[in-house]
């Protein structure tokens, strides 16, 4: 009986060591995430979206699919409303 209590023991103080760990880990990769953020935020926008599209992509492939070609459409909008603005400039 006191073998199994000990063993009992022995695995709660692991698993909150493993969840403190866990938490740290947390802790510092929304750090990292934040310093990144202020250091390079377009870069760090892109991997966010990249993930983000990647995760989408395993849960839910229709969606996925739906948010591409709404980014796509979006992307050629802007760039064909660029090129179409005349160019106003006054002077000589």
């Amino acid at each position: 009986m006191t073998g199994r209590f000990l063993l009992l023991l022995v695995l709660c103080v692991a698993l909150a060591v493993l969840r403190a760990v866990i938490i740290a880990v947390v802790a510092l990769a929304l750090l990292a995430l934040i310093v990144s953020f202020i250091t390079r935020p377009r870069q760090t926008l892109v991997f966010l979206g990249t993930l983000a599209l990647s995760v989408l992509t395993v849960a839910q492939p229709l969606a996925c699919i739906i948010g591409v070609v709404v980014v796509a459409s979006a992307i050629l909008a802007a760039r064909c409303r660029h090129r179409s603005k005349p160019n106003l400039q006054i002077g000589n």
